[in-house]
């Protein structure tokens, strides 16, 4: 085991690789497995991908646009929401062009290629396109800024095979579900002097202003009337847009910069990305296994950035299945995959909570307990998004989920003044919640019907998983009280030690709840006391509890259920020092839930969705790796509420000639962690 002390400097290089020609037919070509590049030959395929900065998005599919077969697609904003529920934004980036009336459209029978560069987060599509005998042959760039988090661009640079005239519109139609368009302008001196900047409005169902979007498309010719092209002259298009929710002044400075030096704007957001990826995991190994963490990497940054207030739903910006409703998705998988090295991204997680926290005290008052009760599915405003009568409402371990990823940022941060101002109220507040909750029966406190995280359970008593995070909550209450000064409720530790934890003392495991019969669990349930809660044990009997409970419940587990449950075993088998077990863990985790060439990721093996990107499943690899593979442990002591320490006991696989963590952070140090054959670690300072 390592700690962080004694750092001395180490650098790392990663160079990228773009791919070779262009080639026609997407079955003669493999999947590429460059660490840094994604590509598509087939522009039907139904996947796609997404782009976003952690504040807007656009859907992109073959056709390289916001748009696919003459439709609109998704586009998304942080913080939109109608009702509670999440709803697509204006589609900004459906940028297209027309010989007269007539559209060029992709050639399908001609070579096509579509490039997704994560390393600069920007996606290229190659390909010919057609409009009767004509053709433009070239590229078209999709870039969501993640300098100007508002700004967006679509690019063409195209080499006509015609003399002729062309005209390109930024078509503002939206997606269904959308929000309606109010009324529109035309600027002349927005952003730059002689650019035609169209300003719409969008409105809610009460018609209330709820957006704003600027389009220019530069040069001002390739609007109507048109442009005029030569045969074999390379010509130029950019479709600028801007989204905002907060009027036109917001947006006019990052806007006019971006369209009036395209230059600066494209170097500023390769440099955003490039800060991003000092943040890397590298893998000496599988090329494979590198592509696929960095498309979960690069899929769970793009729908977080520093300073928002916002969590991050199921599918982050790719979609707004389940009404982009927050989950234990976002607390309990997304923010430990941040948290190691991106806490400030990770912190809007933990914020979100903190701002919906008069909602969930309203929330318990409304059952009739004490404290804050959070909701399943919490919509924008925090309330329960789950319809009257559904048991998945019952899902009460999200309350203490909630206040175990608080406790965890102060942990890896040890900012006092956010835990007293932000972080300890939410603890607080839900720690009371469970001493309300409880019920004392024969001398011992339990937690009757509660939906456990295996969903196909249905209504049980006295949880495993309940219980634990419940007692765990409780004892993180008192630690918290003592570190700012606030008295603790003695009932917090009472409550705990008298929590009824079901243990079969004859096996020596857990009990998943009260009358349990052996059953396949829809997801890893009662093996999460092992991970991610560390249950507290004696130390005589930890390991062989640890150990029977995982070998019992990890085998009855749905082998085609959530990813993320995979990642979880992965981090187990690798506590346990289980190298191979654990790689097959963190494969199963991948390899049956990738989809399509941009290496989305589904949320379970046997379903097939084709229009969204389960970022909770691209944050379980994440976790497998740092917390199991690199072998991160977070650690306290009961003892001792002010120290916490982080360590070191990695396990690589034979798979993997070394495996290195870069930009780690721990309480304001930044590190690097290298991991060799033989488990043996070096720590090195990257400041």
């Amino acid at each position: 085991m390592h700690s962080i002390l004694s750092c001395v400097f180490v650098g790392l290089i990663v160079v990228a690789a773009m791919p070779t020609a262009l080639g026609k037919g997407a079955e003669a070509r493999p999947p590429s497995d460059d660490p840094w590049v994604l590509v598509s030959y087939d522009p039907d395929q139904p996947y796609g991908t997404y782009l976003g900065n952690g504040l807007i998005s656009t859907r992109i599919m073959g056709d390289g646009v916001g748009s696919q077969n003459g439709q609109p697609l998704p586009c998304f904003m942080t913080g939109l929401y109608d009702g509670g529920n999440m709803i697509p934004a204006p589609t900004w980036s459906d940028l297209r062009f027309y010989d007269g009336d007539m559209q060029f459209e992709i050639d399908k029978d001609a070579d096509y290629r579509q490039v997704l560069d994560m390393k600069a987060g920007i996606l290229t599509t190659y390909a010919t396109w057609r409009a009767g005998k004509e053709t433009l042959k070239g590229q078209i760039e999709v870039i969501v800024s993640r300098a100007k988090p508002n700004v967006g661009l679509v690019r063409a640079k195209f080499t006509p095979d015609f003399n002729g005239t062309i005209s390109a519109r930024l078509h503002d139609r939206s997606a269904k579900g959308s929000l309606e368009m109010g009324r529109h302008d035309t600027r002349h001196d927005f952003p730059a002097k002689g650019l035609h900047t169209k300003i719409a409005r969008f409105v809610d169902k009460d018609h209330k202003d709820r957006l704003l979007l600027a389009q220019t498309i530069v040069p001002l010719e390739a609007q109507t009337p048109g442009m005029r092209v030569s045969h074999g002259r390379k010509f130029t298009i950019s479709g600028w847009a801007a989204v905002s929710d907060s009027g036109d002044q917001s947006i006019d400075e990052e806007y006019a910069s971006s369209v009036n030096n395209p230059g600066a704007f494209f170097s500023d957001h390769k440099a955003a990305w490039a800060k991003l990826w000092q943040k890397d995991i590298v893998i000496d190994g599988s090329r494979r296994d590198q592509q696929v963490m960095h498309s979960c990497m690069f899929y769970l940054l793009q729908s977080v950035r520093e300073g928002s207030q916002w969590s991050i739903p199921p599918m982050g910006l790719s979609d707004s299945a389940w009404y982009g409703h927050v989950f234990w998705d976002a607390d309990t998988w997304m923010f430990p995959a941040l948290l190691l090295q991106h806490p400030e991204l990770a912190r809007s997680i933990v914020d979100y909570r903190y701002n919906t926290l008069p909602t969930a005290i309203a929330n318990a008052k409304a059952g009739g307990y004490a404290g804050a009760e959070y909701a399943w599915k919490s919509t924008s405003t925090g309330r329960e998004g789950v319809a009257p009568g559904l048991l998945f409402s019952k899902q009460r371990h999200i309350t203490g989920d909630v206040a175990l990823a608080q406790w965890q940022y102060y942990f890896a941060t040890g900012d006092l003044h956010w835990l007293k101002t932000r972080g300890y109220p939410v603890i607080k507040a839900t720690a009371d919640y469970w001493v309300s909750r409880v019920e004392l029966s024969d001398g011992r406190y339990e937690i009757r019907q509660v939906m456990p995280p295996d969903e196909d359970a249905g209504l049980v008593d006295n949880n495993a998983y309940t219980n634990a995070i419940a007692k765990l909550n409780l004892e993180i209450a008192s630690r918290a009280a003592v570190l700012v000064g606030d008295s603790a409720n003695p009932e917090w530790s009472a409550v705990a030690a008298k929590l009824y934890i079901p243990i079969d003392a004859k096996n020596k495991r857990f009990i998943a709840f009260d009358h349990y019969e052996s059953r396949v669990a829809k997801q890893a349930d009662t093996e999460l006391l092992v991970y991610p809660l560390q249950f507290e044990l004696p130390e005589q009997d930890k390991r062989e509890i640890y150990r029977n409970t995982f070998d019992f419940y990890g085998s009855r587990m749905n082998r085609g259920g959530p990813a993320y449950s995979w990642s979880a075993h992965s981090v187990i088998e690798a506590r346990f020092a289980e190298p191979d077990k654990a790689y097959s863990a963190f494969q199963m985790g991948i390899e049956r839930y990738l989809r399509g060439p941009f290496n989305y990721l589904n949320e379970t093996a046997s379903q097939a969705h084709f229009n969204m990107c389960y970022i909770t499943a691209c944050s379980g690899p994440i976790q497998a790796v740092l917390f199991g593979l690199a072998g991160a442990h977070m650690d306290y002591f009961p003892q001792d509420p002010s120290k916490v320490e982080l360590t070191f006991s990695p396990c690589l696989p034979k798979q993997w000639k070394s495996l290195k963590i870069t930009g780690a952070q721990w309480h304001g140090k930044t590190f690097d962690v290298s991991v060799e054959k033989g488990n043996k670690v070096r720590i090195d300072s990257s400041q």
